[in-house]
């Protein structure tokens, strides 16, 4: 589980578990289910078969443009 200030995400290997933790969340907590994370707090996510792979390809583009260092 991540979480930052009112961003969470979670995931579980087991089914049952993570139904359950999900359960427990929303009795508490406004929260929604997303099936497989692309985006989080700038990093862009691929779950792939050998692996997840985070990269922050966007967010450096937009700081470079709001830098007006695009030259």
């Amino acid at each position: 589980m991540q979480i930052y200030v009112d961003d969470i995400i979670f995931g579980a290997t087991n089914e049952t578990l993570r139904k359950e933790f999900f359960s427990c969340m929303q009795k508490k907590f406004q929260i929604s289910m997303m099936e497989e994370l692309n985006f989080f707090l700038g990093l862009q996510v691929k779950q792939m078969k050998h692996g997840t792979f985070l990269c922050q390809t966007k967010y450096c583009i937009e700081l470079i443009k709001k830098s007006n260092m695009e030259k």
